[in-house]
């Protein structure tokens, strides 16, 4: 065995976390990145809040969503639609462009890009962690985990990911050659059920379909679930071509040409999981970088940068630790709060049924402004902001569905996770609240049930 490390980082994935992460570190550091398949490649398309942009990152998006759409069976064709409010537009992201540009500058700097080798062990000792892949063997100071939503890495070390859950999606790129018909570009169609999808949640198995229009010939549609255990593939994608051309309500898509299929898993639940072990960092799937809705991109263009300055200190004070590694996953994106409407976000569209949904969704058409909407899925949300929301939540649904479409956390855990992230004051107001509903009536809150 070597005495001395050959690199100062490892990373295994050659994909958007990984390939961002070292285009960084590799500035002033040896590093080397393991890609299993061809780095620099993806499955997956991204829209972004533009604010996660810099002068870096800019020119590499386009486009946009402009308008909201949301459509469940039961509202029989009561839709709801919005113009973005929070921000002009939602860009696009460039994909095969950007990560071009993070591999192109990982070689500039001097680093090294290993494809089609694969990670199968690794090993750490008092100097640095030893790593065996399917090409050889390699040493280095730290190994940062930026593998995927399924890290062999995070199975070695049998860290809990039960409570998550998983955005599975299919879909695919294609074009037009009939017209866009009712369709407009810059439209985001989320959430649209179809007649046989109640009494089942997506936590039953039933997916919802989607679509974004990214120019005046071009759609990006898709079928999404979100359950507690991952799709395969192949019935994901065998469900997608039948809703795409066989459902009434997407008629739209009926011709539609196909130029490249599109899929993935992102964790949610579990918002920017703190995970470290000595000498081995997490970043990506594998460490839940996310959003509500599955952004990934939106958690790694965000941090990157921020992540790697903080990696990039604890080798300069070869501090390598596992607790020197956790500060480093204190990321600047998101409060507490925050991270807590996130799970409860999660728990809620997860378990509701299309009925259910429906009701949520009409809150927007009546008592809650949609730019909410926005700012819940893209955590941009304040204080004042999520306890109107809230309110309104209370008054639709009582506290009996609440603790049924939130299991894994129930009323007192509910409760607990609300102080997690609120001031007293706060605190006092949503007690109150939890009387809304008319069916809280005669429920015994004591002061017990709030204890920290």
């Amino acid at each position: 065995m070597e005495s001395q490390p050959a690199y100062d980082v490892i990373i295994v994935g050659g994909g958007p976390a990984g390939l961002a992460v070292a285009s960084e570190l590799s500035g002033n550091h040896r590093v080397l990145v393991l890609e299993k398949g061809v780095a620099g490649m993806t499955d997956r398309f991204w829209f972004i809040p533009p604010d996660v942009l810099d002068d870096k990152t800019r020119p590499f998006s386009y486009g946009g969503v402009t308008r909201f759409m949301t459509k469940t069976y039961s509202m029989h064709g009561d839709d709801l639609a919005w113009r973005a409010k929070l921000f002009p537009s939602y860009p696009y992201i460039k994909d095969h462009e950007i990560l071009t540009h993070w591999l192109e500058t990982i070689c500039i700097n001097g680093s090294t890009v290993l494809q089609k080798c694969a990670y199968l062990d690794h090993e750490t000792d008092a100097d640095g962690v030893f790593v065996g892949t399917d090409c050889g063997s390699f040493r280095a100071r730290l190994l940062i985990d930026c593998s995927g939503y399924d890290s062999a890495i995070v199975k070695k070390y049998d860290i809990d990911q039960s409570d998550f859950y998983w955005w599975s999606v299919y879909g695919a790129i294609g074009t037009h050659p009939d017209g866009l018909g009712t369709m407009q570009v810059g439209d985001y169609m989320m959430w649209q059920t179809f007649a046989d999808a109640d009494p089942g949640s997506l936590n039953d198995g039933k997916p919802v379909f989607e679509y974004e229009i990214m120019d005046g010939q071009t759609s990006f549609s898709l079928i999404l679930y979100l359950r507690k255990v991952k799709m395969d593939k192949e019935t994901m994608k065998a469900e997608y071509y039948r809703i795409l051309r066989n459902e009434e309500s997407t008629s739209d898509f009926h011709n539609l040409q196909v130029t490249s299929d599109r899929w993935g898993w992102y964790p949610s639940g579990g918002l920017s999981q703190q995970i470290a072990e000595d000498r081995v960092a997490f970043a990506g799937d594998s460490a839940c970088w996310t959003t509500p809705c599955g952004w990934g991109m939106t958690f790694i263009l965000d941090n990157y940068r921020f992540f790697s300055e903080k990696i990039a200190e604890c080798l300069g004070n070869d501090t390598l630790d596992r607790e020197s590694l956790l500060s480093a996953s204190h990321f600047r994106l998101f409060d507490k709060y925050e991270i807590a409407t996130n799970q409860l976000a999660t728990h809620f569209l997860a378990n509701a049924s299309t009925s259910e949904l429906d009701r949520f969704i009409r809150m927007f058409m009546k008592d809650i402004d949609p730019i909410l909407c926005e700012k819940v899925f893209t955590l941009k949300i304040s204080q004042e902001e999520l306890l109107g929301m809230l309110k309104a939540v209370l008054e639709e649904f009582s506290i009996v569905e609440l603790c049924r479409l939130v299991p894994a956390l129930g009323l007192t855990n509910l409760l607990n996770e609300v102080r997690y992230f609120a001031e007293d004051a706060l605190l006092e107001s949503l007690k109150k609240l939890f009387h809304a509903h008319p069916d809280t009536e005669g429920f015994n809150f004591s002061d017990q049930e709030y204890a920290g």
